[in-house]
């Protein structure tokens, strides 16, 4: 689904660079529900919004869906962000508008895209059999069936809470059928209840519709919810948590009542193209490396030892030269 080669990107104010994204590399599967993790300034934001055609890169190759993003003319750019790809926001305000109803919300994008619903692939209902959609309130309908809000159809957004504002904010990203959902810390402005139901709720989306879904983060809690995720440090892919035994059933379902056993999880370090790693920085830290420092490498019984080589001791010569 997603094919991300050496990318880069640098922002120009004035005679000022800043350089967010430093040859990054990063493959998504077609169906996959995966994180990307990462503090502020890493650089997750805007590799989403080059994913979600909102930004270009500087350099290097990005395909999402087939497509060659770096090719797209004004005009498939927005064909490819109307009918590809779905975005779900951290402020649900950025998706809703707040003097429609729920329902109303959800209908708008159908409306404006012209899609016949009719055509569109079945939506599944509570008790999984599809729900038939002839016209666009019906879909609307169901989507907001989908992600569990069909009670609160006629409701506003100040009478809803975050974490429901934030459900038929998916069921808006959702609307248009969309390949690869997107969704920037949906989870930043709520509290860790509904960080949970709204983690679970992604998972159920992306088994129900097979749609590929992406949630960046810099919450490591959410790694626990997905089958991969993929820490991005100083612009570029550093290291990968996958999970070695995968259940869909109990996945995600971490410090709760449901909790049955800790997710088996590791952390993989990435290597790129060009053989540069990047080491996590409590083994670092653990060996005392604070800066640019050299270290001896060489193969063991199939694996790469790093040695940090030890600070030698000061010479008489820089003695003497200290002192004077």
């Amino acid at each position: 689904m997603i094919s991300c080669e050496n990318l880069v990107k640098i922002y120009k104010t004035g005679e000022i660079e800043v350089v967010a994204l430093q040859g990054l590399d990063l493959t998504v599967e077609d169906g996959e529900l995966m994180a990307i993790i990462g503090n502020s300034g890493s650089g997750k934001s805007t590799l989403l919004n080059m994913l979600g055609g909102l930004d270009t890169p500087s350099a290097g190759k990005l395909f999402v869906d087939g497509k060659n993003l770096l090719a797209f003319n004004s005009r498939q750019m927005m064909e490819y962000r109307r009918t590809t790809v779905g975005f779900v926001w951290q402020n649900p305000a950025r998706n809703l508008i707040p003097y429609l109803t729920a329902q109303q919300n959800v209908e708008l994008p159908l409306s404006i895209s012209g899609a016949d619903p009719a055509k569109m692939p079945p939506l599944p209902g509570p008790d999984g059999n599809p729900i038939p959609c002839r016209n666009v309130r019906e879909r609307a309908g169901a989507l907001l069936s989908l992600v569990g809000l069909s009670h609160r159809k006629k409701s506003r957004l100040t009478e809803l809470s975050g974490g429901e504002q934030q459900r038929v904010a998916i069921a808006i990203a959702l609307a248009n059928n969309p390949r690869l959902l997107l969704a920037d810390e949906p989870t930043g402005a709520v509290d860790s209840k509904t960080t949970k139901e709204l983690l679970q709720l992604f998972q159920q989306l992306n088994r129900q519709l097979g749609i590929t879904i992406v949630i960046v983060t810099h919450d490591r809690l959410v790694s626990s919810f997905v089958s991969r995720a993929v820490m991005i440090r100083d612009g570029r892919t550093s290291s990968e948590f996958v999970r070695r035994k995968l259940s869909l059933d109990n996945l995600g379902r971490i410090g709760g009542e449901e909790e049955t056993e800790e997710p088996e999880v590791e952390e993989r370090t990435v290597v790129d193209r060009t053989g540069r790693v990047q080491l996590p920085r409590e083994y670092l830290d653990a060996l005392g490396v604070t800066g640019r420092e050299t270290m001896l490498t060489h193969l063991e019984e199939g694996r790469i030892v790093l040695t940090p080589i030890p600070k030698e001791e000061e010479s008489p010569q820089k003695d003497a030269a200290e002192e004077q």
